[in-house]
């Protein structure tokens, strides 16, 4: 007689194409980020207003609002996830409880509905925003970062409903704005009070159990030449110039180099389930104002990541800027122009980072419940940036990463996610509600 999880199992296997018409639902919805947080993406609200659909269907009581951007501002300020200058008009929130019998351990399925614009048209086989089911893959901007994850938490959610699984403990359903451009949508989801005795975040880990992510830290290092013409003779540098600052730019990136190989070797940017040391790694390079001109003024634009165990007294990445702006500081003593005029760093963005211990009770039940769904159990860490920081640590929601697709994916042209990951995803959190919450 097949036992209560392999029923949970089957099902799932049987709601395949379920699974994948609702992540092409929604796909379907532009909710395009925008470079100015004050602008709503064309999907956003429209894409919540399906969930809250969806949930309420199912029996959740739901909460959907436009968070209010300068409160949580003033309020967080200097904290995790408080990043000035965001409005919310038309970039709802979304959030649901579903209630349990009582007594039980509740549990919190959370993620991001905002995506990254899907870049040159010409770069893309099928319309971004159009998914196309082709060789076991769903094709389209999210499928991977993170609305295959969004579909799978929700499906393992319809599936316990419809087998009418008892669960004494309660199902938190969270969908988040905002997260592409810093995480101020799970600040104000943990701010409404959304939380649980334990979280999933539905990012992109190849189905992997990622109880780690990286901070980061966006920065643009900006380096003053003196402008001039270009084709003709240059007076000396320490008189009217020109100086070049493209010039500038290639020492300043040689010394980028040069810490990161240091941070290779360096323990404590290295953690035993990352794949890769902390790295500087260099996204945008602005120069230059006019083809004739040496170029006066430079821009280097950084991604810089950091781990938990590097965090400063705010929870966030204070000690590592320190560490950049000192080792900046330090290539502009080797030019005598630059010593005279320092290279200066301007902080854009500092996005937290959480760890939860892999000998977690949490981490072992859904430990157990992969392993079920036949997956492998190892812990793996998440290189990018997540949003499990502010639930873990405001929230008091314990929070992993765990989700459908290769993470490689995400962001690319052509993004791409395999039904098999997205029925094995939805089965194994399935199969953890069940545990973690009967």
């Amino acid at each position: 007689m097949p036992s209560f999880e392999d029923i949970i199992a089957k099902r799932v296997e049987a709601e395949a194409d379920r699974i994948v018409q609702t992540l092409s639902d929604l796909v379907s919805f532009p909710s395009i980020v925008k470079s100015n947080p004050k602008d709503a993406g064309p999907g956003e609200r429209d894409c919540q207003l399906y969930l809250q659909k969806r949930l309420e269907k199912l029996g959740f009581t739901t909460d959907l609002w436009d968070p209010d951007g300068p409160a949580l501002y003033e309020k967080y300020k200097g904290r995790p996830g408080a990043n000035k200058g965001r409005t919310f008009e038309g970039r709802p929130n979304l959030g649901g409880v579903l209630k349990g019998t009582g007594g039980g351990r509740s549990i919190m399925l959370t993620g991001h509905i905002d995506v990254v614009p899907p870049g040159a048209p010409e770069h893309w086989t099928t319309d971004p925003f159009q998914p196309v089911l082709k060789d076991g893959f769903l094709h389209g901007r999210g499928t991977v970062d993170m609305k295959g994850g969004v579909a799978c938490m929700l499906m393992a959610v319809e599936v316990l409903r419809g087998l009418q699984v008892p669960l004494s403990g309660d199902i938190v359903f969270t969908t988040v704005v905002d997260e592409e451009i810093g995480g101020m949508g799970s600040l104000a989801m943990v701010d409404r009070g959304f939380r649980a005795d334990a979280g999933i975040m539905t990012e992109p880990t190849a189905n992997k159990i990622a109880p780690l992510c990286h901070g980061i830290l966006w920065g643009r290092i900006i380096i003053d030449g003196i402008g001039g013409h270009a084709e003709l003779t240059p007076n000396a540098w320490y008189s009217s110039g020109p100086v070049d600052a493209i010039q500038l730019c290639r020492q300043m990136l040689d010394g980028i180099d040069i810490l990161n190989r240091r941070w290779m070797f360096d323990p404590r940017k290295n953690h035993p389930l990352m794949d890769l040391p902390n790295q500087i790694i260099v996204t945008q390079l602005n120069a230059g104002e006019h083809p004739s001109s040496m170029a006066g003024r430079a821009e280097i634009v950084i991604d810089a990541q950091y781990l938990p165990s590097e965090k400063d007294e705010f929870g966030l990445g204070g000690k590592v800027k320190r560490e950049i702006e000192e080792h900046v500081l330090n290539i502009c003593q080797a030019d005598p122009y630059l010593r005279e005029h320092p290279a200066r760093v301007e902080w854009i963005l500092d996005a937290d980072c959480a760890e939860i211990p892999a000998d977690s009770p949490f981490v072992s039940v859904f430990q157990g419940a992969v392993e079920k769904a036949n997956l492998s159990p190892v812990l793996s860490g998440f290189g990018a940036h997540s949003d499990i920081g502010l639930p873990t640590g405001l929230g008091k929601t314990p929070t992993v990463n765990f989700g459908p697709g290769d993470p490689a994916q995400a962001h690319q042209p052509n993004e791409r996610v395999s039904v098999r990951d997205l029925v094995d995803c939805t089965k194994a959190i399935a199969l953890a509600i069940e545990r973690w919450c009967r």
